[in-house]
């Protein structure tokens, strides 16, 4: 495991994704927070049929006009905060 500074990191990139893409994992420290650099692989971009099943379950409510529409940034604080 390899943990860089922001600083650090950018001045090595390249060699951060290809230890990534190797499988070894990178941290990058802003602050006091830590933020990982990860290879995604196809098989983290499938869609299961569980998800397949809660994204027709979620059009099929919208279409029902069992959801909420949010248009702006204001309407969706509003919403958040009477939850």
């Amino acid at each position: 495991m390899r943990i860089l500074t922001v600083r650090d990191y950018r001045k090595n990139l390249a060699d951060s994704f290809t230890r990534a893409y190797n499988g070894e994992r990178v941290l990058i420290r802003r602050r006091n927070q830590l933020f990982a650099l990860v290879s995604v692989g196809e098989e983290d971009m499938i869609v299961t049929p569980e998800l397949q099943k809660r994204i027709e379950e979620a059009e099929k409510a919208c279409r029902e006009d069992r959801c909420v529409t949010c248009k702006n940034a204001d309407e969706i604080k509003s919403f958040l905060n009477s939850l």
